[in-house]
């Protein structure tokens, strides 16, 4: 089975979308991560218990004025999937030598990743069967060891 895919010089497209919009979405949780500033969430009640008037920070803690600030939460949302498109472009651009063998090793790698997140996945839910996470949390991770697993299976063989 051979699948249109987009060329060679899309990769480097692909990656600097990806850079750049991920810089842009996830600089927010690493500063508040990086001075100590516990950010909320809906489901962390202990910390919606002690929220003060601001209801964005917890009493004696300040939050940093970042993008988010400015952009607000859809727009910093719209920028992980503007990542997530631009990673996919790049997964779905050729190699600068692209024959059946790289096809084999692509196939390969997506069959091994999809057999690894469907084993992460049922583990899960067999620990925490309600858990509440937003797509994102599983489509990167996927994509990233998609590309690990198919950068270690071009260097071996």
């Amino acid at each position: 089975m051979n699948i249109q895919i987009l060329p060679n010089w899309c990769k480097k497209i692909g990656i600097l979308i990806f850079i750049t919009f991920a810089i842009l979405a996830g600089s927010d949780g690493f500063r508040a991560g990086w001075n100590s500033v516990r950010d909320t969430s809906p489901y962390d009640k202990q910390a919606k218990s002690t929220l003060n008037n601001h209801g964005d920070t917890i009493q004696g803690e300040t939050k940093p004025e970042t993008h988010y600030f400015y952009f607000g939460k859809e727009t910093t949302h719209l920028f992980n999937i503007i990542s997530m498109v631009g990673l996919f472009i790049y997964i779905l651009s050729k190699e600068k030598i692209e024959d059946d063998y790289i096809n084999k090793l692509r196939a390969d790698s997506f069959q091994l990743s999809i057999l690894i997140f469907l084993l992460v996945s049922l583990g899960i839910y067999v620990f925490q069967a309600n858990l509440n996470m937003p797509v994102d949390y599983f489509l990167f991770p996927y994509m990233i060891l998609f590309l690990i697993i198919f950068s270690i299976k071009k260097r071996v063989y």
